[in-house]
């Protein structure tokens, strides 16, 4: 049985998502988490993307 080559990206996700959520990198639920950022005033949603409030935030991060 052979994979059409239109399902290779969906299951490359899929297996990302995994490997990063049981190594403890990300959260399972990512939009439940962006949206909780998002209501405590780390992020701000402009558009389809989020964009950090404050710069000193987004540096201590960027360092990690």
């Amino acid at each position: 049985m052979s994979i059409p080559r239109s399902g290779t990206p969906i299951i490359k996700h899929f297996a990302l998502r995994l490997i990063l959520y049981y190594n403890d990198y990300i959260p399972w639920n990512y939009a439940r988490f962006l949206d909780y950022c998002t209501d405590r005033l780390f992020l701000r949603r402009v558009g389809g993307r989020y964009r950090f409030i404050h710069k000193l935030l987004q540096d201590h991060f960027s360092q990690m």
